[in-house]
Parts: structure tokens; sequence; C-alpha cells
């Protein structure tokens, strides 16, 4: 069994050790410290952090950031009234064509702050269709034709530090909130992440005695030297945690993405150095009940959304940190009678202090929607990732391309400016 194989099939059975943060238990794959001269070298903005909310299923975007002046878009709705009343979407600042969902009214909030951009029509040439295979695209940032395991951030990560993991900075890179560790997190050769499950087992630390030299020795040996391994990042998390106990503000109750964020919060203001942060929502495939089942995903995620910006402000965090949404697909912009199917382009939230707020693109065009209803791809997620990584953490295309992205793609105006971790 080759290591990769095996470290894969470990994460899957869970090694979880203890974080009281508010969230669930964490396990973690690495190698020994300290850092190197070359990771130190190689960084690129170490000061700022990104918070990937994935909404898992297929988000319908037109329900989402509402065309409410276009009559076409109410006429391929008819079918269950499965539109936004124009009455009832929320108007944004500077734009009379575009609203938000009803249930959106703290991003509302934060867009009329300007901390909210709103990239239009995003995609990917040759969309799939499937949940898993489309999920596999937007992770892996390869094209539709290309089949890689491995995560576009991981990716990035193994490209910047080649001395991982046999030397680790005191930090975890990545943090993923959820029972694995997806592929983003996945490099070619190391997962570059660790994840946070539910699980109550809490592995004791391994003794020293010595394994047989057979094929399971082998992969027991390296069983006990992961174990020793995690509690670097265990403790790191832990004491940023313990120092910094309380939120500054009150997050709302019953609602798993405030849980997470909430807890992300603490330790950031702890002191904790990781610069990605994944949290999963899902509950977004809505081919049916898709008004009701939308609606209180979308409060839940505004709600969260909002108090965690109010905190990072609190804690005078918010010009470091930027959330991104991500979902492997949009949805169809002719309703099915109660829902909507599999389509393409969606539009993606950018959200923040550091960003640009406001609209990059144009509004969807209903007038030319291809194949069995869907709306025309403008922008190719990968824009949205070379965005990230050229302007909010400062790194160079050569760093990117092509360990990350196979190609370059042209950035969009995002952040209000570019990054850079070298002083003056």
């Amino acid at each position: 069994m080759k290591r990769r194989t095996f470290i894969q099939q470990l994460a899957a059975t869970g090694m979880i050790l203890p974080v009281t943060l508010g969230f669930p238990r964490l396990r973690a794959f690495a190698q020994a410290p300290p850092g190197s001269e070359f990771m130190k070298l190689a960084e690129v903005n170490s000061d700022v952090i990104t918070v990937i909310i994935r909404l898992a299923g297929g988000n319908d975007g037109l329900n989402t950031v509402v065309p409410y002046t276009n009559a076409e878009y109410y006429k391929l709705r008819t079918d269950g009234s499965l539109f936004i009343k124009d009455t009832e979407a929320l108007k944004l600042k500077g734009n009379s064509t575009m609203g938000l969902h009803p249930s959106l009214a703290g991003l509302q909030t934060l867009y009329d702050e300007e901390k909210v951009s709103i990239i239009q029509n995003v995609g990917y040439p040759n969309q799939n269709f499937s949940h898993f295979r489309s999920t596999d695209i937007w992770l892996s940032g390869t094209d539709a034709d290309v089949f890689d395991n491995s995560g576009w951030y991981a990716k990035f990560l193994e490209e910047l530090y080649p001395d991982y993991p046999d030397v680790l900075p005191s930090d975890p890179f990545a943090i993923e909130l959820g029972t694995f560790l997806s592929s983003t997190l996945i490099g070619k050769k190391n997962n570059m992440g660790i994840a946070i499950g539910n699980l109550n087992y809490v592995p004791e630390q391994p003794d020293d005695q010595g394994v047989p030299k057979t094929h399971v020795g082998t992969e027991e040996a390296y069983v006990r030297e992961v174990i020793k391994q995690t509690n670097i990042f265990t403790t790191r998390i832990i004491e940023a945690g313990s120092k910094q106990t309380k939120n500054m503000v009150t997050y709302p109750t019953n609602n798993p993405l405030s849980s997470g964020l909430s807890g992300i919060a603490r330790i950031i203001a702890g002191g904790l150095k990781t610069q990605m942060y994944i949290v999963n929502v899902g509950g977004y495939d809505t081919h049916s009940n898709q008004l009701t089942q939308q609606a209180n995903l979308h409060k839940q995620f505004a709600e969260a959304v909002l108090a965690f910006q109010r905190d990072l402000e609190a804690f005078r965090l918010d010009k470091r940190v930027c959330m991104m949404t991500i979902s492997e697909f949009g949805r169809r912009a002719i309703s099915n009678g109660s829902g909507t199917d599999h389509g393409s382009a969606a539009p993606l939230f950018v959200i923040g202090s550091g960003v640009n707020g406001g609209f990059i693109g144009s509004n969807p065009n209903l007038n030319a929607l291809q194949g069995p209803g869907n709306i025309p791809m403008e922008h190719d997620f990968r824009q949205v990732y070379a965005s990230l990584l050229g302007q909010w953490y400062g790194a160079g295309e050569q760093q990117y391309v092509p360990s990350a992205l196979p190609r370059s793609f042209q950035q969009l105006p995002i952040f209000k400016k570019l990054s850079t971790s070298v002083s003056e």
C-alpha cells in the first residue's frame, strides 16, 4: 500500500484529539518541527487568513442574488412560483437591478458597508453536473477533463514549502471543520491541513517499543510517528483556544455555522497563525422544497457571517480575515415545480473589510440560456483562486502556476490592495 493511500484510509478512521473550542475534535497528520530558514524565506503574506464556506449541494444563484427587475426571471420560475418577489428582494446600495434573498439581511448589512464582493456567473468550461465530479474539479482547481485527487491550496503549499513535512511550522497550515479532510488540503505527497471531527476516541501517546520488521510493522511505526507528531499542532490549537475563551459578540444559537465560526474567531484571536479554514455547510441540493429549505440555510449563513465579521472587528482582526463561498455548481434558471435542478454558473461571495465591495461582472443573461436552462459562465472559478493567492496572499504567479492552477488566469479586482509580507 502506498503511503498516500494509507494516509487517506487512516484519515477515514479518525485520529481524534481533544480541542475545547466549542466545535468538535481534531486530527492531524504531520511530522516534526522546528522551522527552517527556507520556510521563513518562502512565506508569502503570513498575516492574512481566509475562511472558505462551502455551500455543499449546489446553491441556487438566482434566488440568492435576485434579478428582481428582470421579467424573464419570473417567467422562467412561474411553475411553483419559485421566485423571490420584487417587493421581497433586499435592495443593495448602488444597484437598481439586483437584490438579495430576503433571508440574507445580515449580508445586506455588510454589502452596504462595502464589505461584500459579489462575483457574478462563476463556473468553469464544460460543466460537469455530478455533485462528486464537480466538487472534485472545484477542490482540485483542474480542468473538467483532468482527474486529480490533490487540492489547489495543498498544491500551492507544497510548492511554497518543499521541505514539508520534514520541517513543520509551529501552527498548522490549514484547518477544516468536518468529519474528514477534503481534497482541498490533500497534496500530491502529503496532507497539508488538519480536520476536525466529532468522534470521542482520544489515542494515548504511543510508547517507544520496537515494531516487527514487516510490512505491518512499517505501517505501525508510521502510525506511532503520526500520533506523536500530531501533538505539535494540537498543543498550539489548545493554547490559542485557552488564551481566548470568549467571543466579543453573541452568535446565533442552534446554528452549526455560527458554532464553527465562533471557534475560529477565538483561536485566531488567541494567536494561532493558521492561514486557511474551511467550513462545510450541506443542504443546498434543492431539487424540491427549495423556497423553505434555501430560506432557512440563507438565514443561518447570513446571521453567522455577520456575527463573525462583527467579532473580528471587535478583536481588531477584520482587516486580516476574509471569507469566501464556494459551491460545486449553481442551478438551472428554470423551475421544476418545487425546486431547481443542477445548473452551471452562479454568484460567489468574498466578504471582509479588505475586499472591494460591490459587483464584479454582468447580471445573469437569462435570454441566452444554454442546454436545459443553464446560465452562461462569465468568470472561471480559478480566476477567484488566482485573485486570492495573488492579491490576498501576495503570491507571485510562479508560486501557484502550474502547481495549484494549471495555467495563468486573469485576476479579478476583489481585494483593496496587493498583499505583501516584505517590509518597506
